[in-house]
C-alpha cells in the first residue's frame, strides 16, 4: 500500500513508519523542517514538505495514496482549529484519489471515562472526554461519517518507548528527573492506574488496521493495565535514581501547572480492554512487562554512555 502519515517524526509516527517499511509498504510523511525531512528519509519514508498548520500549502500536491494515518497532535490550545483546517483541505483531496482511501484517525484513551478494574472498558463505551481532548470527537465523527472514505479510529493508551537516546514517551519526565535531581513524581500516587502501550506494539496495530480492519472500525491499543503511577515512579527510581531517590506524589492540578493542561489525563484512573483487536486482527502486544522495559532502557543508556 501507499500510505501518507502526519506526525511521522513523533514517538508514535516514527514507530509506525519503521513498521510499515519493514512490511514493504510505501510511506510518504509530512516534514516541516530539513531536520524532520532528513529523519523521515533515515526511517525509509519519502518526505513531503509541509506543516499541519498550513495544509493549504501542500495538500493539493499529495501523490496517489491508498491510506492515511493521521498521528499528528501538538497539544496546543489551538489544536482543534488546526485539526479542523487540516481535514478541510485533506479530505477533498482524498475524495479525488483514483481509489477509495483508508483513513485511520488517532483518538485516545482520555476520550473515555475513568473506571475500575472490575469494569474493564471496551470500545462500546460512550465518550466522556477530558476538556483538552474533546475536539478529537469532531474529527473522529467527520472521518467515520464520510461515505467516500473508509474511515477507522484507533484509541491508544498512554504510549512509551524503549529507545534510550530517543523519546521514551510517558516515562521520559521521570527518567530525566531521576537522573538529574534524584527525584520522581507519581500523579495521584497509588490511586491512579494508566493503561499503557509500547510504541512498537501500537505501530503493529496501526498496520494491522490498515491491512485488515473493516471500514468504521474502532480499536483500543492497550498492552498493559493495572500498574499505578506510584509503582511506575518506584520502578524508574530504582533503575535511574540513587538509593535515596525521592518519590513524591503529585496532584493532577500540580501536573497541569508543570506540564500543561493536557496533563489532567495523568490523573485519570483507567482500565481498558484490548480483546477486540486481538480477536479481529490477531494483534498480540509483545511488551507486557513494564519493569523489564524500564530495566532495558537503563541498561541501554549505560551502554551508550560508556
Amino acid at each position: 500500500m501507499r500510505i501518507f502519515i502526519t506526525g511521522g517524526t513523533g514517538l508514535i509516527g516514527s514507530a509506525i513508519i519503521r513498521n510499515l517499511i519493514a512490511r514493504h509498504h510505501k510511506v510518504f510523511a509530512l516534514g516541516r523542517s530539513e531536520t524532520s525531512r532528513n529523519k523521515l528519509i533515515a526511517l525509509g519514508a519519502t518526505p513531503i514538505t509541509g506543516d499541519i498548520h498550513a495544509p493549504q500549502d501542500w495538500c493539493d500536491d499529495l501523490p496517489e495514496i491508498d491510506g492515511v494515518i493521521h498521528a499528528a497532535c501538538d497539544f496546543s490550545d489551538a489544536m482543534m482549529q488546526v485539526d479542523q483546517a487540516l481535514l478541510d483541505h485533506l479530505i477533498p483531496v482524498l475524495h479525488r484519489m483514483p481509489d477509495r482511501v483508508r483513513f485511520l484517525y488517532t483518538g485516545g484513551s482520555w476520550l473515555f471515562a475513568a473506571n475500575s478494574p472490575d469494569q474493564l472498558m471496551d470500545e462500546a463505551a460512550p465518550f466522556d472526554p477530558l476538556p483538552e481532548f474533546r475536539w478529537m470527537i469532531d474529527g473522529i465523527n467527520r472521518v467515520l461519517d464520510d461515505n467516500r472514505l473508509d474511515g477507522m479510529v484507533i484509541h491508544p493508551a498512554c504510549v512509551y518507548a524503549t529507545d534510550p537516546i530517543g523519546h521514551t514517551g510517558l516515562l521520559a519526565a521521570n527518567i530525566e528527573t531521576a537522573r538529574r535531581d534524584n527525584c520522581v513524581h507519581a500523579v495521584g500516587g497509588d490511586t491512579v492506574h494508566l493503561p499503557m502501550v509500547h510504541a512498537d506494539d501500537l505501530a503493529d496495530l496501526y498496520r494491522l488496521m490498515l491491512e485488515r480492519a473493516k471500514p468504521g472500525a474502532a480499536y483500543f491499543g492497550v498492552g498493559i493495565n493495572g500498574i499505578s503511577n506510584r509503582e511506575i515512579a518506584e520502578q524508574i527510581a530504582n533503575h535511574f535514581g540513587r538509593a535515596d531517590c525521592d518519590i513524591r506524589d503529585m496532584t493532577p492540578a500540580a501536573a497541569m501547572e508543570e506540564y500543561g493542561n493536557w496533563a489532567r489525563g495523568l490523573g485519570r484512573n483507567q482500565f481498558l480492554s484490548g480483546r477486540r483487536a486481538a480477536a479481529d486482527l490477531g494483534w498480540k502486544p509483545r511488551h507486557t512487562d513494564l519493569e523489564t522495559d524500564i530495566a532495558s532502557i537503563a541498561k541501554s543508556l549505560d551502554a551508550v554512555q560508556v
